[in-house]
């Protein structure tokens, strides 16, 4: 028996729902294991964004975490008061809330660090160091198709 070809595609074959899939279930195990450590995922995006990007301002850390800003700003307090962050007004524009990872946030990302790592190379088992450099151009690729920009590095 020969398989019809199908004009309409199945979900299953519809490649962002694939990406969401995965994505959704990376971040909730690696939810899971943060929590059990007292922190949130949202901890987790905001911190490692600064490591990475230290001082973005809050529009920044909202494109970057894929978090809404006013969540953003309440996040940021949380962790500021938690003395992992500190808050500080740009020199260029004082309105702009630029925020910097304290040495206690700095020590806090390095232990969450692992957590996210295993996550991703369970995710990644089995693929050679080649098919995984063409995962990340084809997914640079496709983010600069839409437009979707990373932080500059400071």
């Amino acid at each position: 028996m020969t398989r019809r070809r199908r004009k309409d595609r199945d979900l299953d074959d519809l490649l962002p729902y694939l990406m969401n899939r995965l994505v959704a279930r990376l971040n909730q195990n690696l939810a899971d294991d943060l929590r059990r450590r007292g922190f949130t995922f949202q901890d987790w995006r905001i911190l490692a964004v600064l490591a990475a990007h230290d001082g973005a301002n809050l529009t920044e850390l909202a494109e970057a975490t894929v978090i809404p800003q006013p969540s953003v700003s309440r996040l940021a307090a949380k962790l500021a008061r938690r003395g992992l962050v500190a808050r500080r007004s740009a020199q260029a524009d004082s309105r702009v809330v630029q925020l910097f990872i304290t040495a206690k946030g700095l020590a806090t990302y390095r232990r969450m660090l692992p957590l996210a790592v295993a996550e991703y190379r369970a995710a990644m088992k089995g693929f050679s160091g080649e098919e995984n450099e063409l995962l990340r151009a084809l997914l640079t690729r496709m983010m600069a198709n839409r437009k979707v920009r990373l932080l500059p590095k400071r």
